[in-house]
């Protein structure tokens, strides 16, 4: 039965609860790279602001003992509060139709739509939260805080893990930073994370164009069609690894691009990719998903609009660090 919009009975609003509805569903179906980060929401303004304290360790304590700052032989400790801001900004999606596709089904016609807009409003968030991974630290090797009081380092900022291309050679790899393999890569992510006394499964974003068949390559020996592992089998039934040495790896296609050099090398464009844990990267929400129509000037089509406002950002450097990816 052809499904007329507008009418006196109010269809078309009907139709716009029916196309929300289909859009919710194909959004909270979605499964992204943001449900690994932090949700948050802000209910004045736009701008959501994460303090962050150096740390703060304890140090051997002798009641009689000289040459502390304070009562014995302490030192009081002056750690540096800092902060980081993310913005949320809006993101539309606009569209038109005539009138007469009155004459489709009506609520497969809102499921086509609904799905469809829901899906992009899903992968419009995770382009964002990808676009944050140029924040963290572009080069290798940590960036650490002044010794503390107990005597040892901590990191301010992890550094960027660089995986080369395929017999790719030449420069200076960074020992522990620098992988030709992506397992090699994600075991190095696994040492760094431990070393710099982080817990938690730290999560491994990288590239859906080659890196995920490399993975897979590497965890199958090359056998897609016989003897698969059973981590190369949870690579091909759902697209990611829940629990590879240790760490959680996903993949996407909406890394960004950075010219940056690889093993010292000179600047050449790679996929920024990223490694990062709890409280690393936000995602702000200002205001999710909303879906409105209605009917143009002359009444021959009826408009359609779907906004966000929201954005994603680095929160915390200590907690997470860039992939950078040779493509050559």
């Amino acid at each position: 039965m052809a499904y007329v919009l507008g009418g006196a009975a109010g269809e078309g609003n009907a139709f716009e609860k029916a196309i929300s509805g289909f859009c919710l569903r194909a959004v909270h179906s979605a499964s992204g790279l943001v449900d690994a980060t932090r949700i948050a929401t802000i209910s004045q303004g736009q701008t959501y602001v994460i303090p962050k304290f150096a740390p703060i360790s304890y140090q051997d304590y002798d009641p009689s003992g000289t040459g502390g700052d304070i009562t014995g032989d302490a030192s009081e400790q002056t750690p540096s509060i800092e902060q980081s801001t993310i913005t949320a900004t809006p993101a539309v999606a606009a569209t038109s139709f005539d009138k007469f596709l009155a004459e489709t089904a009506a609520f497969d016609l809102a499921s086509s739509i609904g799905a469809e807009l829901g899906e992009s409003f899903a992968e419009k968030v995770d382009q964002r939260v990808a676009k944050a991974f140029t924040s963290f630290k572009a080069t290798p090797g940590n960036t650490n805080y002044a010794t503390s009081a107990d005597g040892f380092t901590r990191p301010s900022a992890l550094g960027a893990m660089e995986l080369r291309a395929v017999g790719a050679s030449g420069g200076t790899a960074t020992s522990g930073f620098t992988a030709t393999s992506v397992s090699e890569l994600i075991r190095n992510v696994r040492a760094v994370w431990t070393n710099a006394g982080l817990s938690g499964t730290p999560v491994v974003v990288l590239d859906t164009q080659k890196s995920q068949s490399r993975l897979l390559g590497e965890l199958t020996g090359g056998a897609v069609n016989n003897n698969v592992s059973n981590l190369g089998n949870e690579l091909l039934q759902n697209g990611n690894i829940q629990n590879l040495y240790g760490v959680r790896v996903l993949f996407t296609r909406f890394l960004p691009t950075e010219s940056r050099a690889i093993a010292g090398g000179s600047a050449e464009n790679v996929l920024v990719g990223a490694y990062f844990g709890d409280n690393s990267i936000y995602t702000v929400m200002k205001s999710g998903l909303d879906i409105q129509m209605g009917q143009k000037p002359y009444g021959l089509q009826m408009w359609l609009s779907g906004t966000g406002y929201f954005g994603s950002g680095v929160a915390d450097g200590r907690r997470g660090g860039a992939i950078n990816i040779e493509q050559a």
